[in-house]
């Protein structure tokens, strides 16, 4: 007879304790950047131990942190992924924050990368969460600054008012800005990206975006 799966695999401590909360099955990306997301989230050396290293999961680590540390072969990359509700998009775009992020080092990480792709410099990461978004009312940024498109809130993510400020009449009229603008000194590269969306920008213009869909041109209610 064919062994079942409960004949097979041995359920963890917290969930045989009945301690496992439904709540924080949701993973948010938005409040991993924010530093308000639980522990098994937030958390790098907890976050890898309790996710496995799937093929897909170690080619998306090691495709993105090798465009961030400058041995690809462009310098700029989109990487969009392709799966149904439920197959692991938030959870691939938090491992690869953590990873980008490079300053915590947990003891799991060599399962899914190449420790030594992990960044040595800082790396600037923006999200757009189109979850949440409003093009109508805005979302608030800082003081008096509201963004209304995708381009308002990454630039703001980047490179804080002076980064909105290129933007900011493009956010106003939800239409992606133009190269001009992208490519402000004081500005990392931003471009259109969509929900969830993990866009690491380090410096030297070095930079990938990954998320479900790229391109947009305009962005409305």
């Amino acid at each position: 007879m064919l062994a079942t799966v409960f004949d097979l695999c041995t359920p963890r401590v917290d969930v045989l304790a009945q301690r496992l909360d439904d709540t924080q099955l949701a993973a948010d990306l938005a409040q991993v950047l924010k530093g308000q997301a639980p522990p098994i989230y937030a958390d790098p050396a907890l976050f890898f131990a309790n996710s496995y290293p799937t093929r897909g999961l170690k080619d998306l680590l090691r495709n993105v942190l090798t465009v961030l540390s400058g041995a690809g072969a462009e310098a700029g990359k989109v990487f969009r992924l392709h799966t149904h509700f439920g197959g692991g998009k938030t959870h691939a775009l938090i491992a690869l924050v953590h990873a980008a992020r490079g300053h915590e080092r947990p003891a799991e990480i060599a399962d899914f990368v190449d420790p030594t792709l992990l960044p040595r410099e800082p790396v600037a990461i923006a999200a757009f969460d189109g979850e949440n978004a409003d093009p109508v009312n805005g979302r608030h940024l800082d003081g008096d600054l509201r963004a209304f498109s995708p381009w308002g809130e990454i630039a703001f993510q980047l490179a804080g008012r002076e980064g909105f400020k290129r933007v900011a009449e493009s956010d106003r009229m939800r239409i992606a800005p133009g190269a001009a603008a992208s490519r402000c000194p004081a500005c990392p590269r931003i471009a259109s990206t969509s929900s969830p969306t993990a866009w690491s920008t380090p410096t030297r213009a070095r930079s990938a975006r990954v998320g479900e869909v790229s391109g947009w041109n305009s962005w409305s209610p």
